[in-house]
């Protein structure tokens, strides 16, 4: 069996708020991550590491955000989530997305855009 290699894209957006506002946002997040991942891209999404945080039960806003950087290295794009633009980290994740020459979509049509006509 051959396996086609696949776009990775990062998916970005808001977390840091109160408890239900923080599952809100990964509610959003999630939601986004399968319309990116039906466009045929594996996708990571930073959100998901809060299982993780629940089992150990210390993680820092550190551990999350460093452990998600290597990802968004590696990704070949990263999309970012509606609602993001008082989130501190998504700044710094679009900053260092663009310091890396990554493209950055802010809708899912100009990324579907971008995967059918462009070749990201």
């Amino acid at each position: 069996m051959e396996v086609k290699k696949k776009l990775r894209g990062y998916v970005a957006g808001k977390l840091n708020a109160d408890a239900v506002g923080y599952i809100q946002n990964c509610h959003r997040m999630i939601k986004a991550a399968k319309e990116v991942r039906d466009l045929g891209v594996a996708v990571y999404v930073p959100c998901n590491d809060f299982l993780e945080g629940l089992v150990d039960g210390n993680f820092s806003y550190l551990d999350y955000f460093e452990n998600a950087q290597p990802w968004l290295e590696v990704s070949d794009f990263i999309y970012v989530v509606p609602g993001w633009e008082d989130s501190s980290g998504t700044k710094k994740e679009i900053e260092f997305a663009l310091s890396l020459g990554k493209p950055v979509f802010y809708s899912m049509e100009a990324l579907n855009y971008a995967i059918n006509h462009q070749g990201i």
